[in-house]
């Protein structure tokens, strides 16, 4: 695990390895062998161009640190600029399980919305090419950043935004989601269907959440989560859907409607996803935990298409 730090202190130790290699990152048609691509912004500001660097570093620490270096630092004579505001400063990084966590200054939250998008998808592009780092994680100040509905972005990983380099921001798509919500007597589950445009740069697990937690749209279909729930996290890896809630999902489940249900409408919907066989499910990042004392969170959950009302 990396131990967070001073950032400005780390950079100083590769000053003299730095200024031996600043040739080696130079704008290339093809990627060479083993350089790493580093993301900027185009002059434009609206989408991302690349360039290719050799790591001289072996630990991964010290490989995000001499990759911040070039990350802030445009090569001379390129037509790029840095996708970092000079002035946002990053508080220190830390490498646990595999996800690699940057705290930067409040200033942060102040960037447009856009910019913002762009910038965390250099940062994710760049560092998950690192050894030991499957996705980033981003703070402000040690606290979670969240969507425009204070919801916790969560970790991410360079599939978010794949089809953001070459397109800039207007690479959203339309795509259909299957939402599973309660009946009228709260006993089933009945099905919703939503066309959607998806922000290629937002997990579409954390879409189908927040789908959810607002609710259904058609009538005689009920909510199976409570409005105030917050989704602390949400990850796939190895078609296992990870989600974190917090508490609200055991103290606010609504009551009129048999335990399976919420359980199984987050289940279901997320098993709809490409990619998604299980779901396991943690509450403030507990999976020894029985919702409402019946069913055991412990383990990851397969979709159950039993619970479903039949059309």
């Amino acid at each position: 695990m990396m131990k967070r730090r001073n950032i400005g202190a780390l950079l100083l130790t590769f000053v003299l390895a730095l200024s031996v290699c600043l040739g080696g990152c130079g704008r290339n048609e093809e990627k060479p062998e083993g350089a790493y691509a580093i993301y900027y912004l185009k002059q434009s500001g609206t989408e991302l161009s690349r360039d290719y660097y050799m790591v001289q570093a072996a630990e991964p620490e010290n490989m995000v640190t001499e990759l911040w270096e070039q990350f802030i630092h445009v090569p001379d004579g390129e037509d790029n600029v840095s996708a970092f505001p000079t002035n946002v400063s990053l508080m220190g990084t830390t490498i646990e399980d595999r996800v690699l966590h940057f705290d930067f200054s409040k200033e942060y939250k102040e960037m447009e919305k856009e910019r913002e998008v762009l910038l965390r998808a250099a940062i994710v592009l760049t560092f998950t090419q690192i050894p030991d780092v499957d996705s980033v994680a981003i703070t402000v100040e040690n606290q979670p950043l969240t969507d425009e509905n204070s919801n916790p972005i969560g970790v991410q990983t360079s599939s978010n935004f794949v089809d953001i380099f070459g397109k800039g921001l207007n690479s959203a798509t339309w795509t259909t989601l299957t939402l599973y919500f309660a009946n009228e007597t709260g006993d089933k589950l009945v099905k919703e269907t939503r066309e959607v445009a998806l922000e290629n740069s937002y997990p579409v697990e954390q879409y189908v959440l927040s789908l959810l937690i607002e609710g259904p749209q058609e009538e005689g279909h009920k909510a199976t989560l409570p409005a105030d729930l917050k989704i602390l996290g949400v990850s796939t890896k190895d078609n296992i859907c990870y989600v974190n809630f917090d508490s609200s999902f055991v103290s606010s489940a609504l009551t009129d409607l048999n335990d399976y249900i919420p359980i199984y409408s987050v289940v279901n919907s997320l098993a709809e996803l490409t990619g998604v066989r299980k779901v396991q499910i943690s509450i403030d990042g507990v999976t020894n935990v029985k919702f409402k004392d019946n069913i055991s969170l412990e383990e990851p959950l397969d979709r159950n298409l039993d619970y479903v009302e039949e059309e």
